[in-house]
């Protein structure tokens, strides 16, 4: 089974987006590197879609292609999901978001989906705040034991971090309020110079930090 591991820029990403819109649903698209070595599946990236319209709706097909050809020129695939619910101790994948998830599933059988559990989102309190969904026995279930140093069969998912002090990094990341940065196709659809694919501010931010901390 695969090896899922998460890097630090993409939960970044994830969680500073679900901190942004805290009233709001919000959902984007993670990516991985194109190349697996031994199996292991390496999320590099996150692109934030959407706070407004996050179900199916034909922007979403829009948004797609345009990451599908962002990751193509970056050496780079579309390797899955992620959620944030509206409500604070709603915590699981909705329909919409599993046929989301299952679209991206028909492309790249090893695909996942992320969702944040809002209650875990406090900067005075680093948790890891997502718990992955797997496909499997022919529906989208949880894995709520992801991220925990032992596995109980030789079958089953791992799921570890780039960096492990990376919730602790991204509670630095959260004080701080580097989520007024980060942007989402939404906005990019009302103002087409903020830049919704890369975030390069939010990410020059986390290099500046990750400089001072060395």
């Amino acid at each position: 089974m695969p090896n899922y591991v998460i890097h630090t820029k993409a939960y970044l990403k994830i969680i500073l987006h679900a901190c942004k819109h805290p009233f709001a649903g919000v959902n984007g698209i993670l990516l991985a590197e194109d190349s697996e070595i031994d199996n292991e599946i390496r999320i590099v990236d996150a692109v934030p879609l959407f706070h407004r319209w996050v179900t199916l709706t034909p922007m979403l097909e829009i948004g797609l292609q345009q990451v599908d050809v962002y990751a193509s020129k970056n050496n780079l695939k579309i390797a899955g999901y992620y959620h944030a619910n509206e409500r604070v101790d709603d915590n699981k994948l909705p329909l919409y978001g599993q046929k989301i998830v299952s679209k991206i599933h028909d492309n790249f059988n090893k695909a996942i989906a992320l969702v944040v559990q809002n209650t875990k989102l406090s900067p005075e309190n680093p948790e890891i705040a997502v718990v992955p969904y797997t496909f499997k026995e022919n529906q989208w279930r949880p894995d709520n034991k992801a991220f925990s140093s032992k596995t109980e069969s030789s079958t089953a998912n791992s799921f570890s971090f780039e960096n492990p002090n990376a919730p602790d990094l991204i509670s630095q990341s959260i004080q701080k309020r580097h989520f007024e940065h980060l942007y989402d196709f939404d906005e990019h659809m009302e103002n087409i110079e903020l830049d919704w694919l890369v975030n390069q501010k939010v990410e020059s931010l986390e290099i500046e930090n990750d400089k001072k901390r060395k």
